[in-house]
């Protein structure tokens, strides 16, 4: 039995000719990854909150991944049970707090676990187990086990709201290593630069992430301007000139034969480039059509950005890809005539960063161009404030750390690829 682990399995299914509809399912699987057993255990993995309906896009969350964790945990790892409804609070005790101090097995000294994931895996289990418990009154574990209800003051609703707070203490282990995602401009010109010279397959993605603010699993979602389930990328012109670009994200489409998804789209909405950014994100999209007519592309589909094999990237191919540009970049960025370039090559050298960052500085820029929390909020694509007020709260910071930047246009010419290289690439 030992052997055996639970694991997600993701089924999928094409609706209205190219609506992707995803559910997650909780499996068990042995050591060779074949299902031996299902179970019915993702209907518990869902929000405590009651609704009447469910979206035909949810599905693609994190709560089954969370939850086969803890059943590890219980079944496999530090337990034995033979059953879920043998759950006890001091189990749940235990995987909370095994969770939060990076404890689990795999763990390492490498690992970390920030407060906000730790709380979120507080909340999943806590919604997993109540939904357990009211299916299943005869069993031992109680919710009065688990969690009190206190009202707390929310500074962003600005009201009391409930709060569950789990009756027992759960730990985590703070990183005190610097956050690491601020973006120097000459670092950010160097990648861009790497992006136009030798990466040229993921330039718009970085553009809808640099010049749009899209998440980069919502750039993979972006379709072509002529694609055939309508365009995804529009423009609107006067006297010649492109004023605006428009950004379908609408809703989630199936964007490949093989029906694996590309990634999630956050909020749906119709997105815009921002207004500073446009001149440099039409000539970062005029030289990749340039750069890919010929190339093969699955019609019915349209992604805007493919892979040599003419399917949408998805989230993880665009990641590995973005992993090979930054470590291009660092001998440049160790050979730039700017101590804060260089200084930011040597951390490169000990951390990893993601396509995301082009999403911070994106973020970062806005708020020096003196957007409120409504203009992140819009311009970010977001559904909560909290984002936004973090980087208002940080203004200042910020304004020490960059130098102040003209509130009317983004200066275009501070990252073409001559100024880098002494050729003409943008």
């Amino acid at each position: 039995m030992n052997e055996l682990r639970f694991c997600t399995y993701t089924h999928k299914l094409v609706y209205d000719e190219d609506k992707l509809l995803q559910r997650q399912l909780i499996v068990l699987k042995n050591k060779d990854g074949v299902i031996e057993k299902w179970t019915d255990f993702h209907k518990y993995a869902r929000s405590g909150k009651k609704t009447a309906s469910r979206s035909v896009f949810s599905g693609n969350d994190k709560r089954c991944v969370t939850v086969c964790i803890f059943l590890n945990y219980i079944f496999f790892d530090k337990y034995n049970i033979n059953k879920l409804t043998d759950v006890t609070a001091s189990m749940v005790k235990d995987f909370l707090n095994d969770y939060g101090l990076c404890r689990l097995p795999g763990d390492n000294e490498d690992t970390h676990r920030s407060q906000n994931t730790v709380n979120s895996c507080i909340n999943v289990i806590m919604d997993f187990l109540e939904l357990m418990i009211e299916d299943n009154p005869k069993t031992k574990l109680k919710i009065a086990d688990l969690y009190r209800t206190e009202n707390v003051f929310s500074k962003t609703k600005r009201k009391y709201i409930k709060r569950r707070v789990p009756v027992f203490e759960v730990n985590f282990k703070p990183q005190y290593k610097k956050i690491f995602r601020d973006l120097p401009e000459g670092a950010f010109q160097i990648i861009m630069n790497e992006i136009v010279a030798n990466h040229r397959n993921v330039l718009m993605l970085a553009a809808l992430g640099a010049f749009a603010g899209l998440r980069p699993s919502e750039c993979c979602n972006v379709r072509r301007a002529d694609s055939a389930l309508g365009a995804g990328i529009m423009f609107e012109t006067v006297d010649g000139e492109v004023t605006n670009v428009l950004i379908d994200l609408t809703e989630e489409k199936n964007l490949r034969s093989d029906l694996i998804s590309v990634g999630g789209i956050k909020k749906e909405r119709v997105q815009k480039v921002y207004p500073a950014f446009i001149e440099a994100f039409m000539s970062c999209y005029d030289m990749y059509m340039e750069y890919i007519t010929g190339k093969p592309y699955e019609k019915e589909y349209g992604a805007l950005t493919n892979s040599s094999t003419g399917k949408a990237y998805t989230y993880d191919s665009y990641y590995m890809e973005f992993k090979k540009v930054i470590k291009d970049c660092i001998p440049i960025m160790l050979n730039d005539s700017d101590q804060k370039v260089v200084n930011y090559g040597h951390l490169l050298q000990e951390n990893n960063i993601s396509p995301h960052i082009l999403r911070h500085w994106f973020s970062v820029k806005l708020t020096l161009y003196g957007e409120d929390t409504a203009g992140l909020m819009n311009w970010r694509g977001d559904k909560s404030p909290e984002s936004a007020l973090t980087y208002l709260m940080d203004k200042s910071e910020l304004e020490k750390e960059y130098e102040i930047v003209s509130d009317e246009i983004f200066n275009y010419s501070l990252w073409k690829a001559e100024k880098q290289h002494g050729t003409d690439q943008l």
